[in-house]
């Protein structure tokens, strides 16, 4: 029954009651607990776009690492191939996606520099908001013709007029390397644009559709017995193929070109890259970068990549964010002369 103190009545029930209430409400806020990274991809479906159609490097390298991630990540992993604008429609898809984390590229960190620098149309993003996750590979570009080409070496290619190459697209890291070749060796070239990736331009150049063609050297190594490699563009030999001279090696480079040469060769280093959109939130970024630090360095990755000469080269996802800041800034105020070479002389 309820007890009176003077006027005022006290119900015992709904003062344990209240108490109970208020107890278990200041209690709540303790017990809530924010989801963390890794139980955000537990059980989720995560995409990997790939600006290329299935079979060519980017592909390669992003179902190489796929299952090993998948496992890491407790997720489905997919890799979804959207290929266009000289594999830059992944990026534009990317960045329409919603910023969760749930989609990521495996892209070329050097379209997407280049495009940025030379301020193409579509180019909306910004490489230094990116997140990036990893570089996953680099190798040198390579200059090849095919075994029954017209022009065998580079002196013969210097005679010829025009020289055809194929291309996907303006600065699609590989048609602004070969306008680069040329303008340093003074060739007469006309880069044909259109075709889809890697393999396709491979067939134009064995076919003898065009004169040459260029590749990183790991996506034209598989059709080394139809084609003839004239020259590795980057700073050293390729461990594959150490007969096969550097450009420097191989010809002449006049002194006053030679800013052209080493500015890709810059920022052909950051390459084969993982990347996500910007405003993904930083605990999942960090999550990914080292659920990546994981898988680019576990040996049976390694080991798998290795037996089809798809070597992993990691770098982490701070020093390639850090690498990209710092190429964006190294073209300084020769890009009007950048801009005229790779995108209005040779197409």
């Amino acid at each position: 029954m309820p007890q009176v103190h003077g006027k005022r009545m006290i119900d015992r029930r709904r003062v344990t009651a209240g108490t109970a209430a208020l107890a278990a409400s200041l209690a709540a806020p303790r017990l809530a607990r924010a989801e963390t990274a890794a139980e955000f991809y537990r059980g989720k479906t995560v995409r990997i776009l790939v600006g290329s159609p299935p079979g060519g490097g980017y592909d390669i390298y992003a179902r190489l690492v796929t299952p090993a991630l998948a496992a890491k990540l407790g997720a489905t992993v997919l890799v979804e191939n959207k290929d266009g604008n000289g594999g830059l429609a992944a990026l534009a898809t990317l960045l329409v996606r919603p910023a969760d984390g749930l989609t990521i590229m495996n892209g070329s960190a050097e379209a997407a520099i280049i495009s940025q620098m030379l301020a193409r149309p579509g180019a909306i993003w910004d490489v230094t908001k990116l997140n990036w996750l990893a570089k996953m590979a680099s190798a040198p570009k390579l200059w090849f013709v095919g075994k029954d080409a017209r022009y065998q070496s580079i002196a013969a290619a210097l005679q010829a007029d025009p020289l055809t190459w194929s291309a996907t697209g303006p600065a699609d890291d590989i048609s602004d390397v070969q306008a680069t070749i040329s303008y340093v060796l003074g060739l007469k070239s006309k880069i044909v644009a259109g075709y889809r990736g890697s393999g396709d331009m491979s067939l134009a150049v064995i076919r003898n559709e065009v004169d040459c063609g260029l590749l990183s050297a790991d996506s034209a190594l598989p059709h080394i017995g139809e084609i003839k490699p004239l020259a590795a563009f980057g700073a050293k030999r390729w461990s594959h193929l150490p007969e096969v001279p550097t450009l420097s090696e191989a010809a002449a480079l006049p002194a006053d070109k030679t800013w052209i040469v080493t500015l890709p060769e810059q920022i052909g280093e950051a390459q084969r890259a993982m990347v996500a959109a910007p405003d993904v939130p930083a605990d999942r970024v960090d999550y990914l970068r080292g659920v990546f630090a994981e898988v680019l360095t576990d040996p049976a990755v390694l080991e798998e990549g290795a037996k089809t000469n798809r070597e992993i080269d990691y770098m982490s996802g701070a020093d390639l964010q850090r690498l990209v800041g710092d190429l964006m800034r190294a073209a300084g105020p020769r890009l009007p002369e950048f801009h005229k070479i790779v995108l209005d002389t040779y197409f």
